[in-house]
C-alpha cells in the first residue's frame, strides 16, 4: 500500500503539467496526435478525444504500470495516448463487437440471436445527404418541450424568441411544430455545424431563464434581513450574505440589473470553469463576493451588477433546467444525503425515543437537472449563502470604475476591459448595434457565438467608425480606438453604420460571408461606405465582393501586391488597413467602370459648397448681424494668431476650405467666453482631417470643445 502512494505520488507531480492552465498541455499533446497520424482533426468532436485523454492520464496514475526507469514520460503519454486513439477508431468503425439482440425465425419458429453493428451518430443516414443518425434520437436536453409545457407564459415565450437570431428562433419554433432535424436542416439550408450552432445560441441565452420557477419566498424574507449592518453607520458601501436563490429572483423579475451598458455578456466561461463552480454550490463551498452598484436616476433607484455577473448568470440558467453539470472540471459530484423515512399514510417515522427515523442516500449529479435533483439539494442551493458587497449614489464614472477594478486580473478581455472606458452614450450607440443589429446578432459574416460572448462585435463597431471617417487617425490597438471614438464620434456615424448594416444584411449571403471576419469586416464597411455614393443597387456590391474573393484566390498579376496586403499578417497596422481600403476602393472603382471623375463627384458637390461668411456665423453661432459686421475682422485676426501658433504645420485643418468652420469656433468662443488656445492644440494634434461641409465640421468641433471645457472643470475640481 505504501508503495502504491509512492508510485502516485511520483505521478501526480509528472502529470500535474498535463493538466495547468484548463489542460493545455494534454490538449496541445492530442492536437499535435491527430496533426500527424489523422491530417488534422477533419471535423470530429474534439471534446470527446479531449476526454478519452484525461481517463488515459487518470489510468496511468491507478494503474502502477510505468517503468520510470525509462526516462522518457512524455514520450510514454504520447504513445499512451496515441493507442488509446487507435482503439477508439477501431470500436467506431467496426462491425465485430455487434450486439447480440433475440429475434424470431419465421421458418424455424425458434428464437435466434442475430448480430446489429455498431452505427456512428454522426454518420448519414445515406451518401450525401444531411439527416445523421444522430437526428432520428431524441436529445437529453429538449428545449422545445420545455417551452411547450410552460403554461400561461406566452408573452414570457415571445420575448425569449424575439431575443434569438434570426435563424435560431426559426429553429425553435419549427421544432416548436414538431418538424424533424433533417427537414429544418433542410429547409434552412443548414450543415450539422451550422445547425448546433445556432441551437446552442438558442440553449446559452440569458433569456432562457424567463421561465425559471419561483422560489420560496419566504426565503428571501427569511435571510435579506439577516446578520445586515445598518446603513447609517457606513460609510459609501455596506456588507451582507444572501441566499442565492434570492439573488436569482431577484435578477430575474429586473430588480438587478446584469445588462449595464459597460458590463460584459454572460456565459463567458469553459465547461470546465463551470462545472468545477456547480458543484462547489452543490457541496456549499463558499465562492468569491458578489458586488452592486446602486444608482438613482430620475428619482428611482436602480441596483447594476458589477462583479459575479458569471456565477449568478450559470446559476440563473442552471436552475431553470438550461444546462446541466457535466464530469469535465466536476469535483466530489456525488453528494450524501439523508433522506427521512415515511410509513405508507406518508407519515415520517419514528424509533423509540421519538426521533424521526431517517436512511442515509448519495445522489450524483452528473447529467441531472435541477428540477430532478432531491429536495434537499435544491434548499441547499437555493439558500446557498453569497457575500455581497452594495456601493450607494454610484455615477457613471464610478460605475465604470467599478467594473474596471473588480476585473483587472482575470475577468475581462481586452476588449471588454478597454471598453469600459466609453461614456454611456457612445456605448449606447455601439451596443445597439454590435447587440443588436441582425448583422452581427444572425452572423451574417464570418462570426461565431464566442464572438459575440468576447465584445468582439464591440471592436468591429468602435473600429468601422475609425476606418469609415478617421482613416488616416486609424489606431493599432484596441485601448486606442475606443478611446478616439469615444472622444470623436458623432451620432449620425452610428446611424451611417446602421444604415450600412441595414442593407448588407440582406445581400451578403453563405457564399460571400466568408469576407466578413472581425478583422476585414472594418474594412468592408468603410468601402460600403463609399460605395453608397455611386447610387449603384447594393446587389452591386456583392458582386463586386464575389469578385474580390475570387481575385484573391487567383490574383492576377497587376493585383498580386493587394492580395499579399489583404492576407497580411500584421492586421491592425496602420498602413496595411489604409491599404486594404484604399486598395478595394480602387478594385471597386475598377469593377464598375468608373473613373475617377465620378468618383469623386460625391465629394466635390461637397468641395464646391459656398456659404456667406455671415449668414453662416449668424445663423450657426447665433450672433446677430449687426454685431457680426463689427467683430468679423477680430474673429479674422485670432483665428489667424490660432493658426500661426497653436496648430502645427502641416496639418490639413489649415487648408482654405476648412477656415470657416474655425471661424465660427473663434465666434463661438467669444460668445461663450471660452479660451481656444489649450483646445485647438489637442485637437490638432488628434485629428488631422475635417468633414468638407462646413456646418457639419462646426458642430462637430463644438461638441469636442465643449467636452474639453467638462473634463478639465471635473479635474480642477
Amino acid at each position: 500500500m505504501e508503495q502504491t502512494n509512492l508510485y502516485r505520488e511520483k505521478i501526480r507531480k509528472l502529470l500535474t503539467p498535463y493538466y495547468e492552465n484548463e489542460a493545455r498541455k494534454l490538449h496541445r499533446v492530442i492536437d499535435r496526435i491527430f496533426n500527424q497520424y489523422y491530417g488534422g482533426i477533419n471535423g470530429r468532436d474534439m471534446d470527446e478525444y479531449y476526454g478519452i485523454g484525461t481517463d488515459v492520464l487518470t489510468g496511468i496514475w491507478k494503474k502502477d504500470i510505468y517503468d520510470f526507469s525509462r526516462g522518457d514520460f512524455d514520450g510514454y503519454v504520447y504513445q499512451s495516448l496515441r493507442i488509446a486513439f487507435i482503439d477508439e477508431f477501431k470500436r467506431q468503425n467496426r462491425d465485430k463487437r455487434a450486439a447480440k439482440v433475440l429475434s424470431f425465425d419465421e421458418n424455424t419458429g425458434k428464437a435466434v440471436k442475430i448480430s446489429v453493428p455498431d452505427i456512428r451518430l454522426d454518420a448519414p443516414l445515406k451518401d450525401g445527404e444531411l439527416t445523421t443518425q444522430g437526428d432520428l434520437l431524441r436529445s437529453d436536453f429538449n428545449l422545445e418541450e420545455m417551452l411547450l409545457q410552460k403554461e400561461d407564459q406566452d408573452e414570457r415565450i415571445e420575448n425569449y424568441l424575439h431575443s434569438l437570431p434570426k435563424t435560431a428562433r426559426r429553429i425553435i419554433e419549427m421544432r416548436m411544430e414538431d418538424i424533424a432535424v433533417c427537414e429544418i436542416k433542410r429547409k434552412l439550408g443548414l450543415t450539422e455545424r451550422e445547425y448546433r450552432m445556432f441551437l446552442n445560441s438558442a440553449r446559452m441565452n440569458e433569456n432562457l431563464t424567463l421561465f425559471a420557477k419561483v422560489s420560496e419566498r419566504q426565503l428571501r424574507e427569511e435571510y435579506k434581513m439577516e446578520d445586515m449592518i445598518p446603513i447609517d453607520v457606513t460609510d459609501q458601501y455596506r456588507m451582507d450574505k444572501f441566499p442565492l436563490g434570492s439573488l436569482l429572483d431577484d435578477m430575474r423579475d429586473g430588480k438587478i440589473n446584469k445588462k449595464h451598458i459597460l458590463q460584459r455578456k454572460a456565459f463567458q466561461w469553459t465547461e470546465r470553469q463551470k462545472n468545477k463552480y456547480l458543484t462547489r454550490v452543490l457541496n456549499g463551498q463558499p465562492i468569491p463576493e458578489i458586488v452592486i452598484c446602486e444608482q438613482t436616476v430620475n428619482g428611482k433607484k436602480k441596483s447594476h451588477l458589477i462583479d459575479g455577473l458569471q456565477r449568478l448568470s450559470y446559476s440563473e440558467l442552471f436552475r431553470a433546467d438550461g444546462i446541466v453539470v457535466k464530469s469535465d472540471g466536476a469535483e466530489f459530484y456525488e453528494i450524501p444525503y439523508k433522506e427521512y423515512k415515511y410509513d405508507r399514510e406518508g407519515n415520517v417515522l419514528l424509533d423509540g425515543d421519538g426521533d424521526a427515523l431517517f436512511e442515509e442516500k448519495v445522489f450524483n449529479v452528473i447529467g441531472k437537472k435541477f428540477s430532478e435533483f432531491p429536495q434537499f439539494l435544491k434548499e441547499r442551493f437555493q439558500k446557498f449563502n453569497i457575500n455581497v458587497t452594495t456601493y450607494f449614489n454610484c455615477t457613471d464614472d464610478q460605475i465604470a470604475y467599478h467594473i474596471r477594478n473588480y476585473n483587472n486580473q482575470e475577468g475581462m478581455n481586452k476588449n471588454q476591459y478597454e471598453f469600459t472606458g466609453m461614456d454611456v452614450h457612445v456605448a449606447e450607440n455601439i451596443k445597439r448595434l454590435s447587440d443588436e443589429h441582425p448583422f452581427f446578432k444572425d452572423c451574417c459574416g464570418k462570426y461565431t457565438e464566442k464572438n459575440k460572448a468576447k465584445g468582439d462585435f464591440d471592436k468591429v463597431v468602435a473600429e468601422s467608425i475609425m476606418a469609415a471617417h478617421f482613416i488616416n487617425d486609424w489606431k493599432k490597438e484596441v485601448k486606442d480606438s475606443f478611446a478616439f471614438v469615444n472622444r470623436n464620434a458623432e451620432e449620425y456615424m452610428f446611424d451611417s453604420l446602421e444604415n450600412s448594416l441595414d442593407r448588407l444584411s440582406v445581400v451578403v449571403d453563405r457564399e460571400v460571408k466568408h469576407m466578413f471576419t472581425i478583422v476585414n469586416s472594418p474594412v468592408w464597411f468603410a468601402v460600403f461606405e463609399k460605395f453608397k455614393s455611386l447610387k449603384i443597387p447594393d446587389a452591386g456590391f456583392r458582386d463586386f465582393i464575389k469578385y474580390v474573393s475570387n481575385s484573391l484566390e487567383r490574383p492576377e498579376i497587376d493585383q498580386k501586391l493587394f492580395a499579399d496586403l489583404y492576407k497580411s499578417r500584421n492586421t491592425r497596422d496602420k498602413a496595411v488597413v489604409f491599404g486594404k481600403v484604399n486598395g478595394l476602393t480602387k478594385l471597386m472603382y475598377e469593377f464598375f467602370h468608373i473613373g475617377e471623375d465620378r468618383a469623386g463627384e460625391h465629394a466635390q458637390k461637397e468641395d464646391v459648397q459656398e456659404y456667406d461668411t455671415e449668414a453662416f456665423l449668424s445663423e450657426l453661432v447665433g450672433i446677430d448681424r449687426e454685431t457680426l459686421s463689427e467683430d468679423l475682422p477680430l474673429y479674422h485676426d485670432t483665428l489667424d494668431d490660432l493658426e500661426k501658433n497653436a496648430i502645427r504645420n502641416g496639418s490639413r485643418l489649415l487648408e482654405d476650405r476648412n477656415r470657416l468652420s474655425l471661424l465660427a469656433m473663434v465666434a463661438y468662443s467669444y460668445k461663450e467666453d471660452m479660451d481656444l488656445d489649450e483646445w485647438i492644440t489637442v485637437f490638432a494634434e488628434n485629428n488631422n482631417t475635417y468633414f468638407t461641409d462646413q456646418k457639419k465640421n462646426y458642430l462637430y468641433m463644438k461638441k469636442d470643445l465643449n467636452r474639453f471645457a467638462e473634463r478639465k472643470n471635473r479635474s480642477s475640481a
